[in-house]
């Protein structure tokens, strides 16, 4: 599942905050969503530090850049169990990542926004 902001429709593959939160487990749902996509914004800045190719477009078939984007989160974990220095230092507990319940219903958005929304806040 992708996170993105406002501007972009929800869907089940991309989930978007809720435009005006109603109760609030939508505005938990909205905090931790802008939370965990500032996470994502930290990592992909400190791959694009450590990996030069990352800082622009690549110019490449799609599948090629998939490859290279791989590569460099390999390299990454790779300096990181030979203690090489960190350009950040911060750290994410993998066990806030555990999740029990599927979700079984409509294939929409919104649909998979509430059902998370309901779950988890």
């Amino acid at each position: 599942m992708l996170l993105g902001d406002s501007g972009y429709a929800c869907t089940p593959f991309l989930q978007t905050p809720y435009a005006h939160p109603q109760t609030r487990s939508e505005e938990r749902f909205n905090e931790a969503h802008k939370t965990t996509r500032c996470i994502i914004e930290r990592t992909f800045g400190l791959l694009k530090r450590r990996f030069h190719i990352l800082h622009s477009e690549i110019r490449m078939v799609p599948d090629r850049v998939c490859t290279i984007v791989a590569a460099c989160f390999v390299l990454h974990n790779i300096a990181l169990s030979l203690r090489e220095p960190e350009i950040d230092d911060w750290d994410i507990d993998e066990g806030d990542f555990d999740v029990e319940e599927q979700y079984r219903g409509p294939e929409n958005g919104n649909a998979v926004r509430k059902h998370i929304t309901d779950t988890f806040f």
